[in-house]
């Protein structure tokens, strides 16, 4: 298949790119920085940096939402993967480290028990977790250097009316 040789834009909305670790970040820009040309645009949004109470406050929020999107997991997995695991003996943890920007959420086993997936088993001390998700949150400090280092300048940023979140579009040099 040939590529077209006009001008690419490529979206990738929402705060995908945070969803990564800050190395697969890296990886993924120049990755794709390689498979586009001089000229072609990039637009991504990132998660800035803010203060630890307010993000925290976002994901250990009072009705329950980050932690009932990763216990959903285990649901998932019991009915597309016939599990079998008791939801009630997991509890959701959030936490973020401001000088790194990971904000990073876990499930805890509450007691030991034993899991199975199909015919396979797993065993989980109480206290263990299993790492569900990654949040980055960059500065812009952050957001500049992997663009530059990824092969791109930054010619535009759109951020939102709090300036907790920025959209930001890239060009290839």
């Amino acid at each position: 298949m040939h590529a077209s040789e006009r001008r690419k834009v490529v979206l990738f909305l929402g705060g995908n790119i945070g969803n990564m670790e800050v190395e697969e970040s890296y990886k993924f820009c120049t990755e794709l920085h390689n498979n586009l040309k001089k000229g072609d645009l990039l637009i991504t949004g990132f998660d800035f940096k803010k203060n630890p109470h307010t993000i925290l406050k976002a994901y250990n929020d009072p009705k329950g939402i980050t932690a009932s999107f990763n216990l959903n997991l285990l649901a998932r997995i019991n009915r597309e993967l016939g599990a079998d695991f008791d939801i009630a003996n997991f509890q959701h943890y959030q936490t973020y480290n401001p000088v790194s920007g990971a904000c990073q959420s876990y499930l805890f086993s509450l007691k030991e028990q034993t899991v199975s997936i199909g015919e396979h088993r797993f065993i989980f001390n109480e206290n263990e977790f299993i790492y569900m998700e990654i949040s980055q949150k960059y500065s812009q400090k952050d957001i500049d250097r992997l663009a530059s280092e990824s092969g791109f300048r930054i010619i535009s940023q759109i951020p939102d009316s709090k300036n907790w979140f920025v959209d930001s579009v890239w060009q290839v040099v």
